[in-house]
């Protein structure tokens, strides 16, 4: 019973998510558009938001590295702590790993828009 009433819910708000884009084809004189309005522009704003996803990643990772740093200086020895600050490491280099990513997929999101096939 709750999956369908969870499909009729994902359904109606389909059908209300496609309607929204004849509304917003019309053309009202007098205002002009704002926003990207190129495909160009499109992807101007699609490398903003991935050199901000980019610019965070990388500022958590540096942090990341910088408390597992102190972690393992302030560990003596303790092999919980030298274990923890190793996993914090880890995790940071997996968010640099994020962040390079985001960067690729940027590239290549706008070499496919850009070539306009």
């Amino acid at each position: 019973m709750k999956m369908k009433k969870f499909f009729g819910i994902l359904g109606i708000a389909a059908m209300s998510l496609a309607l929204v884009g004849s509304v917003g084809a019309v053309d009202i004189p007098g205002i002009t558009p704002t926003g990207p309005t190129t495909v160009s522009g499109t992807v101007d704003v699609i490398k903003n938001i991935v050199r901000w996803v980019y610019i965070i990643f990388f500022i958590i990772a540096v942090l990341f590295i910088l408390f597992a740093a102190f972690t393992y200086l302030t560990a003596q020895g303790d092999p919980e702590k030298v274990k923890n600050a190793r996993d914090q490491i880890i995790y940071a280099a997996i968010a640099i790993i994020v962040a390079l990513i985001a960067v690729s997929v940027d590239t290549i999101i706008s070499t496919f828009l850009a070539t306009g096939q």
